[in-house]
């Protein structure tokens, strides 16, 4: 804050102390003079070292600065940004700097500033003062006089709101009115005024009002003011004069004027050159070009502000002169007309007259200028006209004229590469013109590159969809331009979805434009790979024999052999191995190895799943395809860290060791890759990723690639608070988002309930890349959402619209997520299920599982049968529910729910008062006879031991431990031991202790069933792997209460490595009986 405020002081010091020196008082604004002298000696260098106007590569690069490209966004645009005083201050002053002019757009933000603000800080009098001084037309070229004016208004407003305006503030009113030809329409309103804190006014001020005057014309104005100076005994000096010999030009007497000089001369004020300068400008005025051409000739002397006056009168006139132009010019100094860009002064009457539509007149005067000399080595050589070649885009002016001007500022070497800056200007502001432009700049013998074309294929493709950017393309041809890889990559083929949807056609229709197969068969086949057109890919490699880089197609490769994993698809994808590699470009390089290392890099499903590796080496070795002696050893070596399958290990080593080729060799950067130490994101670890993104931040370097990777798999991995702060960042820093990167965010939205959010990130998905498939998983878990929502229909449509696009795998692996959508089908349908009596007989859950397995997600397995009848529990329909059970175990030989239902029957029957009230109409005897139905359903499907070992569970659950105890003591009550032990580690990996702590009393001294022991160890065991030491000294008192149990000396050993692991004191208790010291 500091530092702006000694930067806007000195500014505001410098150009004070300029008008002081020039002007006729101090305090008071410049004069004409003044101004003009400090246009005109002030030298065109640029105000930094390397300019902000320096032209960059076609199509990539700008040629404005970041503050000018905000200041030219229109004042409505939905993306500017709330700035303070100070910000709007700051962009200002730096416009000023670099320029030598005022931003009209900055002075219009900063002045709405100021009225909203009460107090601005930052921006005081003087800083309101400099800007009501440059509302002139030397500071303000682009506006009319009007318009300056009504900015002059607002500023005078906030200047009273300040404080009284000052003697000087009044004059740099006059100033304004003057420079812009503003009458004054009642100036003795404006004498009392001042009078009344400033007292009456003295020569000084009644010369400015006579200025004024003279500058619109009003002699009427002139001669009151002369007869108040007479009444008040006020000498007229030569000033005077001046003002009065130009107000009676501007009207049109031009006797009268030469009658201003008469009384000069018999006043006895020598005619000098600033008179002279005077009178050159009123004989333009008035159409005698003869006589200023004549005077020009004769009179000798004058200084720059004075010529660039008469320059200025002069291309005001009707009728202009080139030869006059061309006078005036060369009478300039030299070192006026030094610089790497046009004179300030100069530059600024140029852009005056383009908004005033006289383009002509410019061009005139710019070609009568000399060539820049440029001494130094770096400096930029493409400035010259460059800010006014801006305006000829602002004012509108014809393309023709344009590209006339800069045709001439190439032909004079003013700057050579203004074709280039029309090019350029026109790719930003009017890219319909900008294929004329290239063309210019193609006839004057400049190389056109792939990248200039950029910016026109994205005009072309929002303004006429695909085939406007084909006949670009052809147009391209015409110019003898080819496209290279990156545009095909990045500008074509991801908008020509339509025209890939037949690659064949494709890839001829790319030919006919102009683009050879050789280049487009290499992308073409990427986009496929990444759609999953496994078929569509053979196809059009068995037709073209076009030789491939296949180290551009390692990426959608390894993409790929994920769905090809999913799908189970092998056999085809080991087919586009197989014919890729035939195309291959380099032979000796081991593009298969390279293919199964990335496929099995870091953060891949694939690197833990040996199983599925095996049946990709079977289908690669089937088809003979071979990898190098390096890449089968770090195959191998992953199998190893994979999986503890002897057998597994040994088949794949023999696969591996059958498919080498020692001829073959990796890539080098495929060895640095899995040799060297320096990682790519894409095979870092969370944890790796995590510290590497630390780094970047605080090294400030791009840390986009690293959000993306990172949010993708916090997502996968179930950080979701992390993966929101991830989200956060990227949107604060508008990372680019891939397709990957937004089924991401989607999946984000689902996990966290977030329904209105996920439908619009799949929303922005879809649109943005329509032919992306999404998950299968993601599908069912945003359907399951939606029947959270109550949007039964719409999920529907989902899955049905899903299975009419992509082949459905279903299978286990979604079976999770299938289960979670049939759950909210059920919840749903309960809570909803007191609508009416037809509700209650209809099970919507049953309905779904039908309507699932038809579109082929998913089979009637156990666990998805379990929500059907979930749905009639919770409904409180437990003769349905019972029935339903029934019904599934004849139909599909399965007893979905029997743990919970058997538990539940066994509360019922005992007469539970709690559950009793969740059934209503449902008796302890009627519980009994559902009982008994169940049990004999589970003995005929499992047999009489199974249905044992559940049923003792479920009365250990219920808390019956009479009733288990009986039947475990009853001889002829037959278990599956195995079952039993099975079943009790699933519910201590559930956390169920009091369940187990049940069975295991009940099983005490009946050696026949389960170790009493056994179940505790397995409970410690669960609390171990937890680290949940609280839980497990919880257990030890529970035992240690009972005074019929002895607790193993392995128990407590194992209890004792929990609290030592967590560095919690070990009771006395339990460190004499483990005998710890």
């Amino acid at each position: 804050i500091n530092l702006g405020k000694m930067q806007r002081a000195r500014l505001l010091r410098n150009v004070w102390l300029c008008r002081q020196r020039l002007g006729h008082l101090p305090g008071r604004s410049a004069s004409s003079a003044s101004l003009a002298f400090r246009y005109a000696t002030k030298p065109a260098a640029p105000a930094v070292p390397f300019s902000l106007l320096q032209m960059r590569s076609l199509g990539t690069g700008g040629v404005l600065s970041a503050v000018e490209r905000r200041s030219r966004r229109p004042a409505s645009s939905s993306e500017k940004p709330k700035a303070s005083v100070a910000d709007a201050w700051t962009q200002l002053e730096a416009y000023y700097r670099q320029h030598d002019l005022i931003n009209f757009e900055h002075c219009q933000r900063l002045l709405e500033l100021l009225q909203e603000s009460a107090s601005p800080l930052g921006v005081g009098i003087e800083e309101v003062h400099f800007l009501l001084g440059s509302c002139v037309p030397e500071l303000l070229p682009a506006q009319s006089s009007q318009e300056r004016l009504q900015l002059f208004k607002g500023l005078w407003a906030q200047l009273i709101k300040l404080g009284q305006p000052t003697l000087a503030h009044y004059h740099t009113k006059l100033q304004v009115l003057r420079q812009n030809r503003l009458p004054l329409t009642d100036y003795r309103s404006l004498l009392a005024e001042i009078a009344v804190y400033h007292g009456a006014a003295d020569s000084t001020l009644y010369g400015a009002l006579l200025d004024v005057a003279g500058a619109a014309g009003n002699m009427r104005m002139a001669t009151e003011i002369l007869s108040e100076m007479r009444e008040r005994s006020l000498a007229l000096t030569e000033h005077n004069f001046h003002a009065l010999l130009l107000g009676h030009a501007r009207s049109g007497d031009l006797p009268g004027a030469e009658s201003v000089l008469a009384s000069m001369r018999a006043a006895g004020i020598q005619q000098g050159s600033s008179t002279q300068a005077i009178w050159f400008e009123a004989l333009l005025e008035n159409g005698q070009l003869a006589q200023a051409k004549e005077l020009l000739q004769v009179e000798h002397g004058f200084t720059a502000p004075q010529l660039l006056q008469m320059l200025r009168g002069l291309l005001a006139s009707k009728d202009v002169d080139t030869d006059l132009i061309q006078l005036l010019v060369k009478e300039l100094p030299r070192e006026f007309l030094t610089g790497i860009d046009l004179p300030p002064a100069i530059r600024s009457l140029c852009i005056q007259l383009v908004h005033q539509g006289r383009t002509e007149v410019v061009i005139q005067l710019v070609g009568a200028l000399p060539a820049p000399k440029f001494e130094l080595q770096n400096q930029n050589v493409d400035e010259y006209g460059a800010l006014l070649l801006q305006e000829f885009f602002r004012a509108q002016v014809p393309l023709d004229q344009t590209i006339q001007f800069a045709g001439q500022l190439v032909q004079r070497n003013q700057n050579v590469r203004a074709l280039h800056l029309v090019a350029e200007l026109a790719l930003r502001r009017q890219p319909s013109s900008a294929l004329r432009c290239l063309e210019d700049l193609s006839a004057a013998g400049e190389e056109l590159r792939p990248h200039y074309f950029w910016p026109l294929i994205l005009h072309h493709y929002r303004r006429e969809g695909e085939s406007g950017m084909l006949r670009l393309v052809s147009e391209m041809r015409r110019l003898r331009v080819e496209c290279d890889e990156e545009t095909l990559r990045h500008y074509l083929f991801p908008h020509l979805r339509q025209t890939l949807v037949q690659p064949l056609e494709a890839v001829k229709a790319l030919e006919s434009a102009g683009v050879k197969p050789s280049q487009t068969l290499c992308p073409v086949v990427s986009h496929l790979l990444q759609q999953h057109q496994m078929s569509e890919v053979l196809d059009l490699l068995d037709r073209y024999p076009t030789r491939l880089d296949l180290a551009t197609l390692l990426q959608p490769l390894s993409s790929l052999a994920v769905n090809a994993r999913a799908t189970k698809r092998f056999e085809v994808f080991a087919k586009v191995i197989q014919a890729l590699q035939q195309k291959a470009l380099k032979r000796g390089e081991d593009f298969v190895g390279s293919l199964l290392l990335q496929m099995t890099g870091p953060q891949t499903r694939l690197r833990q799943d040996a199983t599925s590796l095996r049946r990709f080496l079977h289908e690669l070795r089937r088809l003979e395809l071979q990898i190098s002696p390096a890449a089968s050893e770090a195959l191998l070596s992953v199998v190893r860290h994979a999986t503890d399958d002897v057998d597994l290990i040994q088949d794949l080593a023999k696969t591996l060791q059958k498919m080498k080729n020692p001829q073959l060799a990796l890539p080098a950067d495929t060895v640095s890759l899995h040799g060297g130490f320096i990682k790519h994101p894409r095979d870092m670890s969370i944890d790796e990723l995590e510290c590497h993104l630390v780094e970047l931040e605080s090294k400030q370097l791009n840390p986009r690639g690293v959000l993306r990777r990172l949010l993708q798999l916090s997502v996968r991995s179930g950080r979701l608070e992390r993966a929101q702060q991830l989200l956060a960042k990227c949107q604060v820093l508008k990372v680019q988002e891939s397709a990957g990167m937004m089924a991401s965010i989607f999946d984000l939205h689902i996990k966290l309930r977030d329904l209105p959010r996920a439908q619009e990130s799949l929303e922005r998905l879809s649109s943005m890349y329509p032919a992306f498939q999404i998950d299968e998983h993601k599908v069912i878990d945003y359907a399951a959402l939606l029947v959270q929502g109550q949007q039964l229909e719409a999920a529907k449509q989902l899955l049905q619209r899903r299975a009419e696009q992509h082949k459905v795998v279903g299978g286990d692996y979604v079976m999770k997520n299938v289960w979670q959508l049939l759950t909210n089908v059920g919840q749903l349908a309960a809570s909803s299920h007191a609508g009416g009596e037809s509700s209650k007989q209809l099970n919507q859950t049953r309905e779904w599982l039908d309507f699932l397995r038809g579109l082929g997600y998913c089979q009637s397995q156990n666990a998805l049968l379990g929500p059907v009848v979930r749905e009639w529990l919770l409904k409180g329909n437990l003769d349905a529910a019972v029935a339903e059970f029934q019904r599934l175990a004849n139909t599909h030989k399965h007893t979905p729910l029997q743990f919970e239902l058997l538990s539940l029957l066994v509360r019922l029957g005992n007469g539970d008062e709690q559950e009793l009230t969740r059934f209503p109409g449902v008796t302890a005897e009627s519980a009994q006879q559902h009982l008994a139905v169940v049990t004999a359903t589970v003995s005929r499907i499992h047999g009489a031991a199974n249905m044992n070992s559940a049923l003792l569970l479920a009365l250990a659950e219920s808390g019956k431990e009479t009733q288990l105890r009986r039947l475990i003591i009853n001889p002829e009550f037959r278990i599956n031991h195995e079952l039993l032990v099975k079943n009790c580690e699933h519910l201590g990996q559930e956390g169920a202790v009091r369940t187990l702590l049940r069975l295991a009393r009940g099983v005490r001294g009946v050696q026949r069933t389960i170790d009493e022991q056994k179940i505790y160890d397995l409970l410690l065991a669960q609390f171990c792997r937890s680290n949940d030491y609280e839980a497990a000294l919880d257990l030890f008192e529970r035992l240690e209460a009972d005074d019929e149990l002895k607790v193993s000396h392995e128990f407590l050993r194992n209890l004792v490595q929990l609290l030592q692991v967590n560095q919690v004191e070990i009771p006395s208790t339990i460190a004499l009986r483990a005998h710890v010291r």
